[in-house]
């Protein structure tokens, strides 16, 4: 009876061992690559960034379509907007003798200005892209692909135009 009570022991030992084993085989191995916890990831924290100090800080005068932003700008009240076209950039211009030169060639990439007013999106602009023009042959589509481009004459022959775009206040840290 002992034995028969032993057999009976060890049989249902084996078949508890049998069953255990092949019922884990569904975790992973440490072969088997990494857990979810070992690839898990913190979200990231999103925060507003400080825009740049503005160099200037101007108002636009007025707007004015490209056929009347010469009288518009003998005016001499101040920059103005010129709509030059859907999908192109804003043109801020003011002649050099009634300010212009005072600021927009003192600027240098990465320098920011504050705007607002008629024409714009009121916030601070950064500097993208500097580049010199010969004076009444520059065409719109030389202007750059930025939001907005500052302009006026540095000399009889020659302009500045300098792109900028509006700054995005969103920044990405971890």
């Amino acid at each position: 009876m002992k034995r028969i009570l032993a057999a009976l022991v060890v049989a249902a030992t084996a078949v508890l061992a049998v069953t255990l084993l092949s019922s884990g085989s569904d975790a992973p191995t440490p072969s088997s690559g990494p857990t979810a916890l070992q690839s898990a990831t913190l979200d990231q924290v999103v925060r507003p960034a400080k825009p740049p100090k503005a160099k200037f800080v101007r108002t636009i005068f007025a707007t004015s379509s490209l056929k009347r932003s010469e009288f518009m700008l003998d005016l001499c009240k101040g920059p103005i907007a010129v709509f030059v076209g859907d999908y192109r950039p804003r043109l801020i211009a003011e002649h050099d003798y009634c300010g212009g030169l005072a600021w927009i060639p003192k600027l240098g990439k990465g320098d920011a200005i504050k705007l607002s007013g008629d024409g714009v999106r009121d916030g601070t602009y950064v500097v993208k892209t500097i580049g010199h023009a010969p004076r009444n042959e520059t065409k719109v589509r030389d202007l750059p692909h930025t939001d907005i481009v500052l302009q006026t004459c540095v000399s009889q022959n020659t302009m500045v135009l300098v792109g900028m775009d509006l700054f995005e206040p969103v920044t990405v840290t971890s």
